[in-house]
């Protein structure tokens, strides 16, 4: 024991470091609606959307727990609900033994444990990847951490918490084999393929990516394609259990709502009023898509780009707004599609982090796996503000690529060691806006969560 941990001495500090921050943003999670959630005086559908509202994030997760259904859209989550099925009958057992509904007790769990290899893993990604110092990794990754949506994700129950360690796991394993000099082999491709697609269909173009590049310039054109073809094993089985359920699960659920509609619309004449318009909304806004596609939708929003990438993709991404903090833009008079900051020093620090962020990336612009990260957030850019995809609340989806931005600073931070000026500014300002981040988006959200 005692050789043990001295050999793993700094693994299990920074472990135990992020563990208590996990565990604590966990903690105060559970004090949201917990009367409401633990013992629901209505349907679990009513007690949780009715109630949840933390940014554009959905409670899918503690409904299904709670009683199995398949709520996730197929074509962007072909494979989580039936992920969510073990959960949601150590919960049915549970409530039998206690009396309570403990869904929110059990995704705790389950995101303790994302979080955890997720917190692990850059810290890695940063020491042994980049060869940075202990304190250096340790401070990037508490730096990755302050921004305010993937700050979310660790006590959040929506897919991003799922998909950020399976993402992080990917660049980790990918950039292994580069510094060996290596390609990423199929055992470890075509498992993280086949969970992180069944988690979050995109995901798959990302592990494309990171095995492309670990594969491109060392093997022959012919012998990659070939590489990549062996990659229709996973996908097709994912596509055969994504019609599957679209023809048995899917079409109970949706006759299982016709039901519930058509019972309260006849009860409820405010309901059925609402339900209308909001039928006659969407069939407006999926006539307006850009794409007819049913993983892209929410393409159809008439934002500028500049705005979005200054208050949303970049700004309330990292750094909330006090005005309508946590709303939902997409529920109706809530929140307004783009908010401006209140005090003018946000736009300052906003623009900080896009400095670091750029200047990282030229200092990293020779090395494969900076190119590597870089094309999975040009990847998400192409969605998000090319194609606007899911424009409304594009800051949820930060933990998909904010990876990126603490990678590239850690190449501005190796690229002035040899500047012991230039050095100590550049970490000095990643410290402040560490601090800054972590205090001004933990007061907003504490706030929120406990009222």
């Amino acid at each position: 024991m005692k050789k043990f941990l001295s050999k793993n001495k700094e693994t299990l500090l920074v472990a135990l470091t992020g563990l208590v921050i996990i565990v604590a943003l966990n903690i105060m999670m559970l004090q949201y609606h917990y009367a409401a959630w633990t013992n629901p005086k209505v349907g679990f559908w009513s007690a949780f959307w009715n109630r949840f509202e933390i940014s554009g994030f959905d409670p899918y997760t503690y409904i299904v727990v709670s009683k199995w259904r398949t709520l996730y859209v197929l074509s962007r989550h072909p494979l989580l609900a039936g992920m969510m099925w073990p959960l949601s009958q150590l919960n049915g057992w549970l409530m039998e033994e206690t009396g309570i509904n403990c869904a929110i007790f059990i995704v705790g769990v389950l995101l303790v444990m994302c979080s955890l290899c997720s917190w692990l893993l850059i810290y890695r990604i940063m020491r042994r990847l980049l060869d940075m110092s202990a304190k250096i990794s340790l401070l990037l990754t508490f730096y990755f951490y302050s921004f305010s949506h993937v700050m979310l994700t660790i006590f959040v129950e929506d897919h991003m918490a799922f998909t950020l360690p399976l993402l992080l796991l990917s660049i980790y394993l990918a950039g292994r084999a580069i510094q060996k000099g290596k390609t990423m082999p199929l055992w470890q491709s075509l498992p993280l393929l086949f969970v992180s697609t069944g988690i979050t269909t995109t995901n798959c173009v990302k592990i494309g990516l990171a095995d492309l590049f670990t594969q491109w310039g060392r093997k022959l054109f012919g012998r990659i394609v070939l590489h990549f073809l062996v990659y229709l094993i996973p996908l097709g089985v994912i596509g055969y259990l994504y019609f599957y359920q679209q023809e048995n699960t899917q079409k109970e659920e949706k006759r299982n709502i016709e039901r519930t509609v058509n019972r309260r619309m006849q009860r409820d004449s405010v309901f059925a009023v609402q339900w209308k318009k909001e039928q006659a909304d969407n069939k407006i806004r999926r006539e307006k898509q850009i794409i007819h596609l049913s993983f892209v939708t929410n393409t159809d929003y008439k934002i500028d780009r500049l705005p979005s990438l200054v208050e949303n993709v970049f700004g309330e991404g990292f750094i909330l707004h006090y005005r309508y903090p946590l709303r939902d833009a997409n529920k109706e008079n809530h929140r307004p599609v783009l908010v401006r900051y209140k005090y003018w020093w946000n736009y300052v620090f906003e623009a900080l982090i896009v400095m670091l962020f750029v200047a990282g990336i030229w200092c990293g612009r020779k090395e494969r796996l900076m190119w590597m990260v870089m094309s999975m957030f040009l990847f998400d850019m192409l969605l998000h503000v090319g194609l606007n995809f899911a424009s409304a609340d594009v800051y949820i989806m930060t933990a998909h690529w904010a990876f990126v931005i603490p990678i590239a600073v850690a190449y501005l931070i190796k690229r002035t060691t040899t500047a012991p000026r230039l050095n100590l500014m550049v970490v000095s300002t990643v410290l402040f806006l560490t601090f800054y981040m972590w205090g001004h988006n933990l007061q907003i959200i504490v706030q929120h969560i406990i009222r």
